[in-house]
């Protein structure tokens, strides 16, 4: 799939306050790692950086178009990077003190199966913080899988919008 970045953040008073809920319940004093899988575009990673000014902070995504617009918030803070990264063959490494993913696992099958792993990979007292969205069953969700079920469309998104494996 090829993400649009600037279409991405149109819509970002909407888009960002469910990031703003779940790190607002992170209760880390000074983390020295921090990691946000499924960054985006960069922005609200670059928030984390503002937040713990002490930790290195990185964003992983697996777009190039999104990661390409990373560059500037990197420049403007030294303790901030990103990463072309799969979220599918990530592991936290033992140093990681705070894990962000907010709207991005869905996009990642089997992704409950690797919530263990990477729990079990974080040391004591490190934070986990996960989001997905649950709107699969709105009637814009729904609409989108009939299309892409209809013979017009089958042959070229058959497999695209998956169903019942998205979320738990």
């Amino acid at each position: 799939m090829k993400w649009d970045p600037e279409k991405y953040v149109q819509f970002g008073d909407y888009r960002d306050r469910p990031f703003f809920d779940l790190t607002g319940r992170i209760h880390a004093e000074a983390p020295r790692h921090v990691v946000d899988l499924g960054c985006g575009p960069g922005n609200l990673t670059a928030t984390l950086a503002d937040r713990w000014p002490g930790a290195q902070v990185v964003g992983l995504d697996s777009s190039p178009e999104m990661l390409a617009t990373s560059k500037d918030y990197a420049a403007a803070a030294a303790n901030l990077s990103y990463e072309l990264s799969d979220i599918a063959h990530w592991l936290p490494s033992g140093d990681t003190d705070v894990v962000v993913t907010n709207a991005a696992l869905q996009w990642v099958p089997g992704h409950r199966k690797m919530l263990p792993e990477w729990l079990d990979a974080l040391k004591p007292g490190a934070w986990f913080a996960l989001q997905v969205p649950g709107n699969f069953n709105a009637p814009s969700h729904t609409l989108m899988r009939e299309l892409a079920e209809s013979p017009a469309w089958a042959g070229r998104l058959a497999g695209v919008l998956r169903h019942e494996d998205v979320v738990g």
